[in-house]
């Protein structure tokens, strides 16, 4: 018997694993922090962002389907995480994060203008910023409840 797959993953992980995602999903601080969890949002949002469609119609044309505004943000969140971790806070690596296509102007000037001294609690505000944007999807609210049922459904089972 062929059983159905999800192309987020979520069938491949242990009801433990499910139940770890969906308490770090409570607080998006946490839900950054599990590399698991993040790589299941990003598959379940945005499965096809390394394939192209072969062929068009008028429904679906030929091509990638535009990013979701969640995919963005948590791209953004990495790209701040990335900087502050590799502690490389040059005018450059700055420049070229602040002139990212998906900044909001507001915060990509607060960047521009900050110092060697506050980059880093700048580049915080912009994770805490795009944090509390992404929590508000919609794209993240079906990424829990798809879990949830997940998890519901490996309950199920086992019983």
């Amino acid at each position: 018997m062929n059983c159905l797959k999800c192309s987020c993953g979520c069938d491949r992980l242990s009801k433990e694993e499910l139940e770890q995602i969906i308490n770090s999903s409570d607080r998006v601080k946490d839900f950054l922090k599990n590399e698991t969890a993040r790589s299941v949002f990003r598959r379940l949002t945005y499965p096809e962002e390394d394939e192209s469609q072969p062929s068009g119609s008028r429904q679906r044309p030929v091509g990638k389907r535009p990013k979701p505004q969640a995919i963005k943000y948590l791209e953004l969140i990495e790209k701040c995480e990335e900087l502050m971790k590799k502690a490389d806070l040059s005018d450059e690596a700055v420049e070229e994060l602040a002139n990212h296509r998906y900044m909001d102007m507001e915060l990509a000037e607060r960047l521009d203008e900050s110092t060697a001294a506050n980059r880093t609690e700048v580049l915080e505000a912009i994770v805490r910023e795009y944090s509390n944007r992404l929590c508000e999807t919609e794209c993240y609210e079906k990424f829990i409840s798809k879990l949830v049922k997940a998890h519901e459904g490996k309950l199920k089972i086992e019983k």
